[in-house]
């Protein structure tokens, strides 16, 4: 069950454990739980968190990653969070973030972002994959790569 952050600030096992109910996976949510825990640990994996919702990004080469969101929060809250994270990774040293998904809903925060971008040159691409969708954010102005 989501949970607003306004009114209620969710412990980060909580919201895991949210998120591995709300996926709609196969497998159970304890399992799915103890992958994401597994996967937040992974080397050259960074969180961030807003509201009730957390950001788990892997870092690639350069200034390029991939990412999921592990939301437990309402809707106007995680759009309002993502729009955050946006903004977070960039300054985090990001450019470019893959993420991919099934929910087709989710398409939609991206397009709420971009009708308001947080930043010059931000916007996104979605396609239809075998899977689901794939989208890459493009953060803001690319910078010199990083080592």
């Amino acid at each position: 069950m989501l949970v607003n952050s306004k009114e209620k600030q969710l412990g980060e096992q909580a919201i895991l454990m949210i998120a591995a109910e709300e996926t709609k996976s196969k497998y159970s949510a304890a399992q799915v739980y103890a992958a994401l825990v597994k996967e937040m640990n992974l080397r050259g994996t960074t969180t961030y968190r807003a509201g009730n919702t957390i950001f788990m990004m892997h870092h690639a080469k350069g200034r390029v990653g991939t990412f999921r969101a592990l939301n437990a929060d309402t809707a106007r809250n995680y759009l309002e969070n993502s729009y955050e994270f946006i903004q977070a990774a960039y300054k985090m040293g990001f450019d470019t973030l893959m993420t991919e998904f099934e929910d087709p809903t989710i398409i939609n925060i991206f397009k709420a972002i971009s009708r308001n971008p947080p930043r010059e040159q931000m916007g996104y691409r979605a396609e239809k994959t075998n899977t689901g969708y794939r989208v890459t954010v493009k953060l803001g102005p690319k910078r010199e790569a990083k080592e």
